[in-house]
């Protein structure tokens, strides 16, 4: 390749920009011929307008949440709306969409989008690159693997796992498992985490299924506790809100524990501002004054409670008056809501990512939320926790893809410990090796993501020398991104495949161009109701734009490429479809044909019927002697995820690394606590700031403060302010919040994609970017020693931005 013919990242970005190919591919050339028609069904009826069904991108690659109709015309994309077919939000009727979901035509015809595949000509991080072929692409990668499972083993080989993604849940683990690699990298920023903690103290047959404190009749509960849960943002047009908003007006009364009182927050009959990363604290406060106080169920402790004696002598030290320096709550209120969750009944939490997986107490602050809801007897009854309405049986039965877990070798280790096949390879157990079976993993053995790029850097135990990403950004997905960025410019083979170049690609040795789902036509999903079963395919939109490809195909082309075709129905996606279909009673043609989809109405005359309840033998089968672990004798006294100690059986408080009481010294230099929001309404974790329709209603990064506190440092709203932490600087905007604590500040991650068409820039990822996972603390010894979930919580200082953004 000539000079001429080199990349670097911007130019090849304007490359992408410039190719009116864009506009004749899809006839739209500007934000302005995005918005949406107004055919409709009208233009649908006279033919003008074709309508195709499309599972909804926007809350997550893959997903099948919300069912959408496409509207086309011209051959262009024109508008977007929830299929009334599918039961989204309210249910069967709404039209309904987020605002992410609103602008889905932005993210197909993005002019940022990769639209070939390159190869790296520059030093990593230098972001020069040329353009080549898919084969020489791909057989590099090929050889590449082969090449480091002669030399290194299979375990070299890691994934990184983004928010749960089906290709990479089914498709990527199925590969991994012929492979031979167990190393597949959970971001321990996640629902698992909640579930392991839910699984090993209140139980469930395994992991997707551990027992849940959420109401499963919400019209039923009289007191609602919302605890570091987000729905007005993580849930929003999937009936969350809703159903919540419903139940208030009927009576439902509401604590809402989090920091900053957003959304529906609002509408809480009692907001508890928790200082970030100290909701251990108030958990253990409550349940000692519910035990202290005997607000306790009696007949359930005494039946169906392992320990309680231990836990509520263990219990007394924490009262509200320890707990209330800590968390910045005031004695009284932890008092009030605490005879408040023990007296209400039925009454049930949401536990949410904000306490579960952000915190490095997150397993014993979600096992503490858990206890207050068994000992208080709302567990099982109506109204209260894991007491949904059963759905009668799907009218569509069809397959899950096997992901051959029996191909991956068992290690001698594995057979004298008596693991799961691969967990003693693993690079850096996401929880500990002697925990993860079928039953209590996802869907396999789990390296956590920042623990495995660590290990490219210490080597310890050995270092992955091969990780491919898919749809996941680590300079952004992760804490600490100036040691990520050390690990992936130290680490052999890199590979990105992604929808738009993401500031990770600049390390990488190759960067293929994916495909969105509304370009290919290879997954389902199935929502069944009380009304029926719907099931609908991924319809194809538009063709592919450029050289972009499913990453379906990807794995099935790699899988070809190395020998492992057998196992990977011969490069064929159809008929992996098919045999998910096979004794559906629905084909595949039937289901690509159905561009609103197929609802299977239900004739047997079966609805929902109310569960057992309190049917506890069942529901803590899974358990230690049956019971709830109040005392925990599944983790208690056995090696933690490291392998650096062992797990308390009774709930411990460690707080953040870094905080008001726990490290009065720093506080004195930095005196205000950070954190941030986990999900968002206007962008999926880091992605989509790109789109103008969400960018223009948050066009720069935001940190939400005080007023009062803003004063003090001569900060008015708007203004761009440095925050800075013992671990790094970031650039943000001022926006004034009254209802946030005047020592909290609050923002979000994930700024690193411009936006082209509003002449908004893009963020960087170190010292004097917008990340703010640079100014977190992320050794190692501050992880959750149970499920390695890891703070994001620090202390930090506040000043007026000279010059503002220059």
């Amino acid at each position: 390749m000539t000079q001429e013919g080199k990349l670097t990242r911007r130019t090849f970005l304007q490359g992408t920009a410039a190719l009116g190919a864009m506009a004749a591919l899809s006839g739209c050339a500007s934000q302005e011929a995005l918005k949406p028609s107004s055919a409709g069904e009208a233009g649908v009826a006279s033919g003008e307008v074709e309508v195709r069904h499309a599972w909804c991108q926007m809350c997550g690659p893959a997903r099948t949440h919300c069912s959408t109709l496409c509207y086309i015309k011209d051959g262009r994309w024109t508008n977007v709306e929830g299929n009334p077919e599918a039961g989204n939000n309210w249910g069967r009727g709404s039209r309904s969409l987020c605002a992410k979901g609103n602008a889905a035509m932005a993210v197909l015809y993005a002019p940022g989008r990769i639209l070939y595949p390159m190869k790296r000509v520059g030093e990593k991080g230098e972001g020069k690159f040329e353009r080549c072929s898919w084969d020489e692409a791909m057989d590099a990668i090929a050889s590449k693997l082969l090449e480091q499972k002669e030399q290194y083993g299979a375990k070299s080989y890691g994934v990184l796992s983004p928010q749960f993604y089906a290709v990479l849940g089914t498709m990527g683990r199925r590969f991994l498992n012929v492979h031979g690699s167990p190393n597949y990298m959970h971001s321990a920023i996640c629902n698992s985490q909640r579930m392991f903690s839910r699984l090993v103290t209140i139980g469930g047959p395994k992991h997707a299924q551990a027992t849940d404190t959420a109401p499963g009749q919400l019209g039923k509960t009289k007191l609602l506790v919302v605890w570091g849960y987000n729905s007005e943002n993580s849930a929003i047009n999937q009936g969350n809100p809703y159903a919540r908003l419903n139940a208030i007006e009927k009576g439902l009364k509401v604590i809402d524990i989090r920091p900053m009182q957003d959304g529906l927050a609002s509408k809480a009959d009692i907001w508890v501002p928790v200082r970030p990363g100290t909701d251990g604290a108030l958990a253990m406060a409550i349940l000692s004054v519910i035990i202290g106080e005997d607000l306790y169920d009696h007949d359930f402790v005494e039946n169906w409670c392992n320990g309680f004696d231990k836990l509520a002598e263990h219990m007394k030290q924490y009262t509200p008056e320890w707990a209330s320096p800590i968390t910045g709550i005031p004695v009284e209120q932890i008092y009030e809501i605490a005879r408040l969750m023990g007296t209400v009944k039925p009454m049930g939490i949401n536990i949410g990512n904000g306490i579960g997986d952000q915190q490095n107490d997150g397993h014993w602050t979600v096992a503490c939320a858990c206890l207050i809801e068994a000992i208080t007897g709302n567990l099982g009854i109506a109204g209260g926790g894991s007491a949904g309405m059963v759905a009668p049986p799907s009218l569509v039965k069809t397959k899950g893809i096997d992901v051959l877990s029996d191909r991956l070798p068992k290690s001698k280790e594995d057979e004298e410990k008596g693991y799961m096949a691969g967990v003693a390879d693993l690079v850096g157990p996401e929880t500990p090796r002697w925990f993860q079976t079928m039953e209590t993993q996802e869907s396999g053995p789990t390296t956590a993501y920042y623990k495995g790029l660590m290990s490219i850097l210490t080597e310890d135990p050995y270092p992955l020398r091969c990780i491919f990403g898919q749809s996941s950004n680590p300079l952004s997905a992760t804490r600490s991104p100036k040691k990520v960025e050390e690990a992936l410019k130290k680490l052999d083979f890199y590979v990105v495949m992604d929808t738009q170049w993401n500031s990770s690609c600049d390390y990488a040795d190759y960067v293929l161009p994916a495909c969105t789902n509304y370009e290919s036509s290879y997954q389902f999903g199935t929502k069944n109701s009380a009304a029926g079963t719907f099931v609908a395919i991924n319809q194809k939109i538009a063709e592919p734009m450029g050289e972009s490809r499913s990453d379906w195909e990807y794995y099935l082309d790699l899988a070809v490429r190395m020998g492992y075709g057998e196992d990977f129905w011969n490069g064929d996606m159809d008929a992996c479809l098919r045999e998910q279909l096979d004794g559906s009673g629905i084909t595949l043609e039937e289901l690509r044909a159905a561009n609103k989809g197929i609802f299977v109405e239900r004739t047997d005359g079966a609805k929902p019927t109310e569960p057992v309840y309190q049917d506890y033998a069942k529901m803590f089968a899974s358990l230690p002697n049956g019971k709830v672990q109040c005392y925990n004798e599944w983790i208690g006294n056995k090696p933690n995820c490291d392998d650096t100690g062992e797990i308390s059986p009774l709930p411990v408080y460690h707080g953040p690394a870094e905080s008001i009481a726990g490290t009065p010294d720093i506080a004195k230099e930095y005196p205000l606590i950070i954190s941030d929001v986990h999900a968002y309404r206007l962008c999926n974790h880091s992605y989509y700031v790109d789109v103008p329709y969400l960018r223009e209603l948050q066009p720069y990064p935001w940190v939400k403060i005080n007023p009062s506190t803003a004063k003090q440092y001569g900060i008015e709203d708007g203004d761009w302010v440095k925050i800075e932490s013992r671990h790094g600087w970031v650039k943000m905007v001022a926006r004034y919040l009254e209802s946030i604590a005047p020592d909290v500040l609050m923002s979000r991650r994930g700024w690193w994609q411009p936006c082209e068409e509003l002449d908004l820039p893009g963020y960087e990822h170190l010292d004097g970017g917008s990340e703010i996972n640079v100014l977190y603390d992320a050794e190692l010894k501050n992880f959750d020693p149970f499920n390695s979930a890891m703070s994001k919580q620090t202390l930090v200082k506040i000043s007026k931005l000279e010059g503002g953004d220059e």
